[in-house]
């Protein structure tokens, strides 16, 4: 079953049950392909948290016909660039290569995916290398930060809370029937979704996936998830560091709801760049800290609307005071149409320049499918975008500026009264 999505671009289902979701882009001279897995570490099985990510790692040390240096050399040998990522709902793995690759791009990706090797000598290799990635994590203050923060985000210990490389206990413990066991539930075709963007024909791409991807006889059932529930409240993590990290979480929307496009524009008004209110008062005119920034998290069937800032800890409280004085200034006042239109331009423009990646496209196109969110095309995209209205962003601001459920963290060194007044205000 084919789907026209619009000019050039089409979603497939094939009979195993594989989405091939196609973009050609006839001037291009290279394809990005990526395979998406809808299995992040949300799914990870509870005693277990962080086994995604390791069986992400370990898709690339071979499979049960190429070792990893056959792999390496046939992404070599095209001249491409092969990767993959873990998320909270997601695992990804990608290629760029000139588009004379696509055909070895596209057997390499789909081996990796379907046939991986799980070696006792790889497993041993990889765990140490992840290891090394959990230490690297941790001595970085302000990812450590950022896992504090989204650890008591959501109510009753929701899989969403867990961070995304899991735990060292898990890493040194996990077994190799444990990670073919996750690799049987969630990497099966009607778990996938393949994407092909830039110097490709869509009938070579579907005919390559009809070859490349196994129809398995008896798929095992996939896990349902519980959507999440956002939790209120205050909470300090005292940490030996130079700056203290100060995060306020806001109700925000999930990935397919429309309001999306007013939250992105009020985001950018906000705290996205330069232009913003929060670059301007805290870093520009008042110089309390280097970074500060607000951002939208989409999950599938929740969202969270974040606002972040490090300084100093004798600062934070002045700091904790322009930021929330900006928010009820949103309550009471919205924003200005100058600002509408500035953000507006700035939305616009962004996608603008990422229609020349064809890894943008393609990362555009699978982050929507994967959590079944209607595809637009560019034209419509911007549409939306131009639609919206002084009055959108007023609703959008009445949904999630909502100081009273919000979720408060402060990471980083606890001065008394200092630390005390911001976290509670």
């Amino acid at each position: 079953m084919t789907e026209s999505l619009y000019p050039g671009t089409s979603l497939t289902t094939l009979e195993n049950g594989l989405r091939v979701l196609v973009e050609e882009v006839p001037v291009s001279r290279s394809a990005s392909l990526g395979i998406w897995v809808k299995a992040g570490s949300r799914d990870d099985p509870g005693p277990l948290p962080g086994l995604t990510h390791f069986l992400e790692h370990l898709l690339f040390k071979g499979t049960t016909s190429r070792d990893a240096m056959t792999i390496s050399r046939a992404i070599d040998g095209i001249g491409g660039h092969l990767n993959g990522a873990t998320g909270k709902e997601v695992t990804f793995l990608y290629a760029d290569v000139p588009a004379d690759g696509l055909a070895i791009a596209l057997d390499v990706l789909s081996d990796l995916v379907q046939h991986p090797a799980i070696g006792r000598e790889e497993l041993e290799n990889e765990r140490g290398v992840v290891l090394e990635e959990l230490r690297g994590h941790d001595d970085d203050p302000e990812q450590l930060a950022h896992d504090l923060f989204a650890a008591g985000l959501w109510r009753d210990g929701h899989p969403l809370s867990r961070p995304v490389l899991g735990e060292k206990k898990t890493i040194e413990t996990v077994r190799a029937e444990d990670l073919a066991a996750h690799h049987r539930c969630f990497y099966q075709p009607k778990n996938l979704l393949l994407v092909a963007c830039g110097a490709v024909k869509t009938q070579e791409v579907l005919d390559l996936a009809a070859r490349l991807f196994d129809a398995p006889a008896s798929p095992p059932g996939l896990p349902e998830r519980t959507p999440p529930q956002m939790k209120s409240g205050r909470s300090k993590h005292d940490r030996e560091t130079f700056q203290t990290h100060f995060y306020v979480g806001l109700p925000g929307i999930r990935a397919a709801d429309p309001g999306r496009f007013a939250l992105e524009t009020l985001d950018t008004v906000l705290g996205a760049g330069p232009s913003s209110r929060l670059f301007r008062l805290v870093r520009e005119e008042r110089g309390l800290a280097y970074t500060v920034a607000s951002f939208g998290t989409y999950h599938s069937d929740a969202g969270v609307w974040t606002i972040y800032a490090g300084t100093a800890p004798e600062k934070v409280a002045e700091v904790s005071d322009v930021i929330l004085n900006e928010l009820g200034c949103l309550r009471k006042e919205g924003i200005t149409a100058e600002e509408l239109a500035l953000a507006k331009a700035k939305l616009r423009g962004t996608l603008i320049l990422s229609l020349d990646s064809n890894a943008d496209r393609m990362g555009r196109l699978g982050s929507a499918a994967v959590i079944e969110r209607q595809i637009l095309s560019p034209e419509e995209l911007i549409a939306r975008l131009e639609a919206l209205t002084l009055e959108d962003v007023a609703a959008t601001i009445e949904g999630c500026v909502r100081l009273e459920e919000s979720n408060v963290a402060l990471v980083g060194p606890q001065r008394g009264d200092v630390a005390e007044s911001a976290a509670l205000s």
